[in-house]
């Protein structure tokens, strides 16, 4: 298990025994560490200049476990397996911490279901890591329903590094960010 954080971005190096694991012993280890010791825990973030503090509970562990478990912005099979692989061989907690505020919404969309017909709020936070020679956009998506925030889903989205900082980072020096 390491991370480390070379200026403002957090580099992830997955264990290097993630071979002798299946996938499915992967995601039985995940969903364990969800129950037993991610469950209840709250994520502080700041939401315009307020701190709020966002729970993990179940939807959160559901959530984190499938593909392509939100509309809008899906993870390829690729990202999912990345995000999958430094739960497992990472603390999840620094993962989704430290995160950006980046946009917000209310619930809206044709055909919703009673419980989504609340005055139900979504926050969108985001921060850029580094795992494996590539940079990925770490997604929180947070629901506030009557006056609490959920940790509802995250989400790994790949990222070109020439389009963070054109010009200064190439290719061949993403690598060697370590």
């Amino acid at each position: 298990m390491s991370m480390k954080k070379v200026g403002s971005i957090e580099i992830y190096e997955l264990d290097e025994n993630l071979d002798k694991y299946t996938r499915k012993e992967r995601e039985e280890y995940i969903n364990e560490l969800f129950k037993q010791e991610y469950q209840g825990k709250e994520i502080s973030y700041l939401l315009n200049g307020e701190e709020i503090k966002a729970l993990i509970n179940k939807t959160t562990r559901k959530n984190f476990t499938q593909l392509r478990h939100s509309h809008g912005q899906l993870e390829t099979f690729n990202e999912f397996k990345k995000r999958q692989d430094i739960a497992f061989s990472n603390d999840f907690i620094p993962l989704i911490s430290n995160a950006n505020f980046k946009r917000q919404s209310l619930e809206h969309y044709a055909g919703q279901s009673d419980s989504h017909r609340q005055n139900n709020h979504w926050y969108y936070f985001n921060k850029i890591i580094f795992c494996n020679d590539n940079l990925y956009n770490v997604i929180i998506d947070i629901l506030e329903r009557n006056g609490n925030y959920y940790i509802y889903n995250t989400k790994l989205k790949e990222v070109d590094a020439r389009a963070l900082n054109p010009g200064m980072i190439s290719t061949s020096s993403t690598t060697n960010i370590s």
